[in-house]
């Protein structure tokens, strides 16, 4: 499911109307002060190098779509230069009269390689832009079709597998468990996946939460893989809505509570705890999940601390690295933080502060 909605900025906002109207005026204005600037020439002293201001003149093409404009503007700007050379009368100071002037006129072929540069750099840069984004889209269908053509016969084998462990004799019920476990998480790296790769898509709402009941619903969710591997979750939310209150979006922040509490569980050995706690301080609201495991791998928790979870740590680490990494992602678009840190001998803590409401 596409969750379009946002959290006040989209992750591709519109180009405002304002730069574009600005920039519509600036060339009119330099029109203006052209033709001025042709008008003194032609009917005061022809001296002056009054060809220069046409410069900006031809700089405008920059802005224009059509890319015979430049030279247009430019063969416009040298003829008015000769034109100015002629009108009121052919200068006494004929020299310098021919200086200026093609000072005037090697200014302007000077503007107008300057912008043909410029067009021929941004119609490249726009090129490659399109590249790229028709590359990331064949990606995300890609991953869409084959994570839906993978799901649907994936959910049909858990099924059968959870059948057949009810009438399989206890050491064959331990190995389909595995399995199935197995599978589940597969069916969890590959949403994850996806998620990651639709974010540039997603745009979150900014709303009021409530993190302890959030962090309760997820905590109660996570009840039944947590059982099946002996583990226990307590909960020591807050139950004051007003002291939990956050600014967040509320399926973002359950998407990062399901991740790292599925973490937890996978982490955390038969017989440990996961703890969930929410925490307030003036500024900040803080959901916590704390495990009994072994920790995080090192690399992992130290990207995640300086927040430059790389790609690589993401393949290496499986799910555990995929699903931080798009918690992590989620975080900074809420302008919220995840952090982790491993405990000593207690396992891993990993964090979500959002801002306080």
């Amino acid at each position: 499911m596409h969750h379009r909605d946002s959290f006040e900025q989209a992750t591709k906002p519109p180009v405002p109307a304002g730069p574009a109207r600005s920039f519509r005026w600036l060339v009119i204005a330099l029109y203006f002060v052209s033709g001025l600037a042709f008008l003194s020439d032609i009917f005061r002293d022809n001296t002056l190098a009054y060809g220069i201001l046409y410069a900006p003149l031809v700089a405008t093409a920059v802005f224009h779509r059509r890319r015979a404009g430049l030279w247009i503007l430019s063969a416009a700007a040298c003829l008015m230069v000769i034109v100015g050379a002629l009108f009121p009368v052919i200068a006494s100071d004929l020299p310098d009269m021919i200086g200026n002037r093609v000072l005037s006129i090697l200014a302007i072929v000077a503007t107008a390689a300057f912008v043909h540069h410029a067009r021929a750099i941004q119609d490249r840069l726009a090129a490659e832009t399109r590249r790229a984004e028709g590359a990331e889209r064949i990606k995300t269908e890609v991953l869409t079709n084959l994570s839906q053509e993978i799901r649907t016969p994936f959910h049909t084998l858990l099924g059968v597998l959870t059948l057949t462990m009810a009438s399989s004799k206890p050491d064959q019920r331990e190995a389909l468990a595995r399995v199935r476990n197995d599978g589940k998480e597969l069916l969890a790296t590959i949403d994850n996946l996806l998620d990651l790769t639709q974010i540039e898509e997603r745009v979150l709402r900014r709303q009021t939460v409530d993190m302890s009941r959030i962090a309760r619903d997820a905590a109660d969710s996570a009840r039944a893989a947590a059982k099946e591997r002996q583990i226990s979750i307590a909960l020591a939310a807050d139950r004051d809505y007003d002291k939990a209150a956050a600014i967040g979006d509320s399926w973002a922040l359950r998407r990062i509570l399901d991740n790292l509490l599925a973490n937890a569980v996978r982490l955390t050995p038969p017989g440990g705890t996961v703890s969930v706690s929410v925490a307030r301080t003036r500024d900040t609201v803080t959901a916590s999940v704390s495990d009994t495991g072994s920790g995080l791998p090192f690399g992992l928790a130290r990207e995640l601390r300086e927040d430059a979870l790389a790609p690589d740590t993401m393949a290496a680490h499986g799910n555990t690295g995929t699903g931080l990494a798009l918690s992590s992602r989620l975080a900074r678009a809420m302008n919220g933080r995840l952090t982790a840190d491993n405990q000593p001998e207690s396992g891993a803590k990993v964090s979500l502060s959002l801002p306080a409401a």
